[in-house]
């Protein structure tokens, strides 16, 4: 069983009143079907022909200023917005300044190297500052994501609103 249809029972299950037959994906609430869809994978939400309209739809909703829908069976933190990939092994997220010295900063557009300070001297001033080598951090396609709580514990979902 992948794990949409995993999920797909358990927040079934849980949405069915003691009583009554279980109920099926389709019946849950918008804010469900997306939690079903964004923790999708293996295929993920757009290998699954059900979650192609649903999350569309969401992100249709996001593009035009609406929230992240709710879940009373799941829960997922409010969006957030992360534009650039990890840095390599090694290299530590920075800002640059103008001098070509770096700030260490987990939203930096930089991979420096702190390991190899450089001492780069000169100007009218006489002073000197410390450089360290850096590159342009890659960017993310799908910048925007939502943390999901699942029960294998927090699964982080990347998303694009890009063309809705």
């Amino acid at each position: 069983m992948n794990r949409f249809a995993a999920l797909s029972a358990v927040l079934c299950l849980g949405l069915a009143p003691a009583a009554a037959p279980p109920a099926a994906a389709q019946d849950a609430s918008f804010g469900c079907k997306v939690l079903l869809c964004a923790a999708a994978s293996s295929p993920g939400w757009s290998g699954i022909p059900y979650c192609v309209p649903v999350m569309q739809e969401l992100f249709h909703r996001l593009a035009h200023g609406g929230g992240w829908p709710s879940c009373s069976e799941g829960h997922a933190s409010g969006p957030g917005y992360e534009p650039y990939q990890a840095c390599p092994a090694g290299l530590t997220a920075a800002t640059g300044t103008a001098g070509g010295a770096v700030t260490p900063s987990p939203d930096g557009e930089l991979c420096a190297d702190l390991s190899k300070p450089q001492n780069a001297c000169g100007g009218g001033d006489g002073g000197c500052t410390t450089t360290y080598p850096a590159t342009p951090r890659e960017r993310r396609t799908d910048p925007y994501f939502v943390d999901i709580s699942t029960a294998n514990g927090v699964q982080r979902f990347y998303f694009s609103l890009q063309g809705y």
